[in-house]
């Protein structure tokens, strides 16, 4: 009929269709990784902006999430050194909860131990809620590496030797007093060696299982007598 567009005639793609409207075109954006690459990244947060009284709970936070108590040097490489707050915003906090006594010092086998009070433990289980998420997240997830790689360092001597062609990682492992494997690795470098190293004290267990792991489904190699 006269007057009546053919939608069956018309190409699946008009071609200067969005020639009006340039802003809508679409644009694939780069990738890195299956990632959208941000052109202009967003920052991570930063402590400063939330209120001095929310540190108290961040800290104390912290300590919850390992059964209410850090050593000291811990705690303060976690906050401090880990670049989470400066060093004044930390002493300000703690020494607040060690006053009210939320918190307290106390020495455990000859170590300095900052650990909840059950004053502090229950308001932190309250209040914790009142530090955005990102904040805590944050703080958290440096917590958990610094202490993961600790209680690595307790069971695993790395040590370096340097040779001619490059350096030897050597890995000394104990579980509870029992050896439980010594491993030496030949990298090129010292700085490789140390590198391999601080990716093995991520997850020494999870190292240590995948070599288990390939041990057990390790198979002949296949021999070809076709042509024998």
């Amino acid at each position: 009929m006269n007057g009546e567009l053919n939608h069956e005639n018309l190409p699946e793609v008009l071609p200067g269709q969005m020639a009006f409207f340039p802003e809508e075109e679409t644009h694939a954006a780069p990738q890195r990784n299956g990632e959208p690459v941000l052109a202009r990244p967003i920052p991570p947060p930063a402590l400063e902006q939330i209120d001095s009284w929310q540190y108290c709970i961040l800290i104390g936070d912290v300590l919850r999430r390992f059964d209410g108590a850090l050593p000291e040097d811990w705690l303060y490489e976690i906050i401090v050194n880990g670049g989470n707050m400066s060093y004044f915003l930390y002493e300000d906090a703690l020494g607040a909860m060690l006053e009210t006594g939320s918190a307290e010092r106390h020495l455990k086998d000859g170590t300095a131990e900052i650990a909840l009070t059950a004053t502090g433990l229950d308001s932190v289980r309250r209040l914790r809620h009142y530090v955005p998420k990102v904040f805590r997240d944050k703080v958290h997830l440096a917590a958990l590496r610094y202490v993961t790689r600790q209680k690595a360092l307790r069971d695993l001597q790395l040590t370096y030797e340097p040779d001619d062609t490059g350096c030897r990682l050597c890995m000394h492992c104990t579980d509870n007093g029992q050896e439980m494997f010594f491993l030496r690795i030949h990298a090129p470098s010292r700085d490789a060696a140390e590198l391999l190293g601080e990716r093995i004290l991520r997850n020494p267990a999870g190292f240590f299982g995948k070599i288990v792991d390939l041990a057990m489904q390790n198979e002949e190699i296949p021999f070809d007598l076709t042509n024998n």
